[in-house]
């Protein structure tokens, strides 16, 4: 390239990169030490933000991946399946409502006409600015999916009052063993499916309490369903 025309092309670049427009940015409500910058109508925010939204990135050679690198994938129910934040036992998972993290995965003894099982310990943070609970904020259904394919019963009723339904203060937390069993009484421990994904199914659409709508409180990403994979360790 010609001496002119590569110094045009650099005063150009330059005059172009300053005329960008800023941005001052808010990541789930906290002020970000970072901008946004719109260069050519795009609008573009810095990694350490959406790392903030609980979007991991890598980088290879010249490809930046968003997310997990997998193909989108939901939990059990076949081709209508809902998409959902994933991640593995240890990984702090963020939907802009909750931030999630599963700390262990061990066996359980029967209860009451269900066979033995599996106790997945979690722990549940209020990531917003007011009290939250579960149910309020859209939960549709708790699983456990095992190796084979089936899900496992979760003892519900238990859970109700100290997880479902227990108000969350904002930057407070529970921590809160989920029981799955399986429904046949007489199986053996030994011989039942190993755990390998926990599917917390959340639905925007539900959140409809009037203290949430006041406080404004939404979810970061149209797929807020949690998924944690059981056979990784983060």
């Amino acid at each position: 390239m010609p001496q002119r025309t590569l110094l045009a092309f650099l005063a150009l670049a330059t005059c172009s990169m300053a005329a960008a427009q800023s941005y001052s940015l808010v990541v789930n409500g906290q002020p970000a030490p970072v901008k946004a910058i719109v260069v050519n109508g795009q609008t573009y925010v810095p990694l350490s933000a959406l790392k903030k939204l609980g979007i991991p990135s890598s980088l290879k050679g010249t490809t930046l991946t968003l997310g997990t690198g997998a193909a989108p994938s939901t939990s059990p129910g076949g081709s209508n399946q809902r998409a959902s934040l994933e991640g593995c036992i240890g990984e702090t998972l963020f939907n802009g409502v909750w931030r999630l993290t599963t700390q262990k995965v061990e066996r359980i003894g029967p209860n009451v006409g269900l066979g033995p099982g599996w106790g997945v310990t979690i722990e549940l943070r209020n990531g917003t600015t007011t009290k939250a609970n579960l149910h309020d904020t859209g939960l549709e259904s708790i699983e456990l999916v095992g190796a084979d394919g089936n899900t496992f019963s979760f003892e519900e009723r238990a859970a109700e009052e100290a997880l479902i339904y227990k108000d969350v203060t904002q930057a407070g937390g529970v921590t809160y063993q989920l029981k799955f069993h399986v429904e046949d009484a007489r199986a053996v421990a030994a011989n039942i499916p190993a755990a390998t994904k926990l599917v917390i199914s959340l639905n925007p659409q539900k959140m409809t309490a009037g203290y949430l709508r006041e406080a404004k409180v939404t979810y970061t990403t149209p797929t807020p369903s949690f998924r944690v994979r059981l056979n990784c360790q983060n």
